[in-house]
Order: structure tokens, then sequence, then C-alpha cells
């Protein structure tokens, strides 16, 4: 486990106050962290979560927010949620050097609501150009959280929950 872990099993949740219900912002697999290739991930060194191997090419709000930073690469986002929860959204494994097959479809500052289409992607292009398509999905907030479930299992985005989060 890495230095922010705070990944928890159903049975064994710490005590809390209230929970946070990620949805799943891409169509794909829900895979653990450990499965990206790469230690800024690995480490958590931006938050526990999961990650997912997309077979859709849309991103989706996680929950009703804000967008916090999407670069002219459109290849990271990083969301605020009204509950103050910080995700941050990376299509792809060093997907900065692919320049370009990304596209915005709101603002960073613009507020969303949850299912909301935030970015498309070429998914064709980024298996053709990365190392890995895995997009982890990591909580920046993780020291703040008191624990983090994750659900393993093929998710529809917008739809289905990928994360509980317990504050």
């Amino acid at each position: 486990m890495g230095l922010f872990s705070r990944l928890v099993e159903a049975g064994t949740l710490p005590s809390y106050k209230k929970t946070i219900e990620i949805y799943n912002p891409l169509t794909g697999t829900v895979l653990p962290l450990n499965e990206v290739p790469h230690a800024l991930f690995t480490e958590r060194m931006f938050g526990e979560g999961i990650a997912i191997k997309p077979s859709g090419y849309q991103v989706f709000a996680t929950f009703a927010g804000t967008m916090l930073h999407f670069p002219e690469l459109a290849n990271q986002l990083r969301i605020i949620g009204q509950n103050g929860l910080q995700i941050q959204i990376q299509l792809g494994i060093d997907s900065h050097l692919m320049l370009g097959g990304f596209k915005k479809i709101i603002k960073q500052g613009e507020s969303f609501e949850q299912g909301q289409l935030l970015a498309e992607f070429s998914l064709i292009k980024m298996k053709k150009q990365l190392h890995s398509i895995l997009c982890p999905i990591t909580v920046l907030s993780s020291d703040k959280i008191k624990g983090l479930q994750a659900h393993y299992f093929q998710v529809i985005a917008g739809e289905d929950k990928i994360m509980t989060v317990y504050v």
C-alpha cells in the first residue's frame, strides 16, 4: 500500500459521519489503482482511488461540482464537488505526450451536474500511442477522508458507483 492508502473493505468500515458516492466518469472496467503502470499512482501520490480500463470515449461528472483544473491538452480533469471532495481523472498514462485526441465540453471554472458530459477522447488514438490506456480516478483530498471502498466491476459511465468515500 502507498503513502496515503485509505482503502477499506466491506465489513471493516471505519467510524464516519457521512458517505459520498462517486459515480463512474467513464464506461469500462474498474481495476485496483495498483494496476496503473506509474509510481505516482501506485504510491498514492495523487491520493487513493481506482483505475478504469475505458471502453467508451466520453467523460461524465462523478458528482455535481466545479471544474478546478482542465489543461489545454484536456488529458486530465480536476473537479471539486459541492461536498468539498476533490477528484482527479487522468485519461491514460503519459497522455500529455499525445498532443491531441481530447476535446473539452466544459471549461475550467464552470459548474456542472452529476452525469453531465465533461469531455470526449479518442480511445483509438490512446490505444495506438500510449503505453497504458488505464485512467486513474483519485481522491486528491484523501488526507481528509476516513476510508474509501472501491466497487470493482464493469461499469457504465454516469450510472454506476465506482467508490464510496467515508468522511
